[in-house]
């Protein structure tokens, strides 16, 4: 079994029809069956029959496909992760799975983040882009930190849309828009003893700028200081607490001195003491003014 490469914690290595027990156990966890799908794989002979016919004639027919995540320490099978050539997709992307009981360690980043080297200094593969179910959220998030950016969604086949992710092509504009959405999103945050910064809005939006939140269809329409004087005692006097809210995926269009963002987020909190998380789309508007791009309006739904 070849080994493909290591990192601090864990190694990649080949398949073998010996990975059987351990295929059979990932392609049934929930999250595989959640957001991959169903393979059908429910014995030991089929187990065997997905190893041979997809994962090891990959390395026969590419040189590559998807590899065994092994914890050094304990040479315990955990996940996959790898390149996937598929007849569906221009380029190569990157894939990834993880038994539950070993999500939210870190190995997700580690291992992903070394095969997005491995696939450009050893394979020489000049791109490699990403594909997710739009509600897997982790996995949305570790394409970002890999440094591939949503791109927009697409049809695999009749009943399978994803998100598409590729390498961004960020222009000195868009970083600009990127770090006023970030300044934007962070102004709000009470969680781990920070202070929100609600006031600062004054100078992220024009000065007639406007809000407006539509979860329910009928629109509460602020101008800014309509919008920064209850939130303020909001997040100061207790109401809402352990506050945060961040983007997780977006696509920003930019012409001439105008732009527009469509911002998917998500926040969470205690809202009198009651926890409480969601997830929603800004849609957000911005201009230049001589220099420097403002928002000039912002406007949201969450998740009913």
């Amino acid at each position: 079994m070849r080994k493909i490469l290591e990192t601090e914690r864990l190694s990649l290595r080949e398949f073998s029809l010996e990975d059987s027990d351990f295929v059979l156990e990932l392609v049934n966890s929930p999250k595989w069956l959640e957001f991959i799908g169903d393979r059908n794989v429910r014995t030991q002979a089929e187990a065997k029959g997905f190893l041979e016919n997809n994962l090891i004639q990959s390395y026969k027919e590419n040189g590559f496909g998807l590899w065994v995540i092994v914890l050094k320490e304990t040479g315990t099978s955990i996940g996959m992760c790898g390149l996937v050539n598929r007849d569906t997709l221009e380029d190569i992307d990157i894939g990834f799975a993880m038994l539950p009981e070993h999500l939210g360690l870190g190995y997700g980043y580690e291992v992903a983040n070394a095969t997005m080297n491995y696939a450009k200094n050893t394979l020489h593969l000049d791109k490699i882009v990403g594909i997710t179910n739009p509600n897997n959220i982790a996995s949305i998030k570790l394409l970002n930190k890999i440094g591939l950016r949503f791109v927009k969604t697409i049809e695999l086949s009749e009943k399978d849309t994803v998100l598409f992710f590729s390498t961004p092509t960020d222009t000195k504009e868009e970083k600009e828009l990127n770090k006023l959405t970030t300044r934007f999103f962070s102004l709000f945050t009470n969680a781990e003893g920070k202070t929100p910064n609600i006031e600062e809005i004054e100078n992220i939006f024009i000065s007639n700028g406007i809000i407006i939140s539509n979860t329910h269809g009928v629109p509460e329409i602020y101008d800014l200081n309509e919008f920064i004087t209850p939130r303020k005692k909001m997040l100061s006097d207790g109401t809402l607490t352990d506050f945060r809210e961040s983007e997780i995926l977006h696509r920003t269009e930019i012409y001439g001195n105008v732009a527009q963002r469509f911002s998917f987020y998500e926040k969470s909190g205690k809202l009198n003491g009651v926890y409480f998380e969601s997830r929603g789309m800004k849609t957000i508007q911005f201009i230049k003014v001589g220099l420097d791009w403002k928002m000039s309006s912002v406007a949201w739904s969450d998740e009913k």
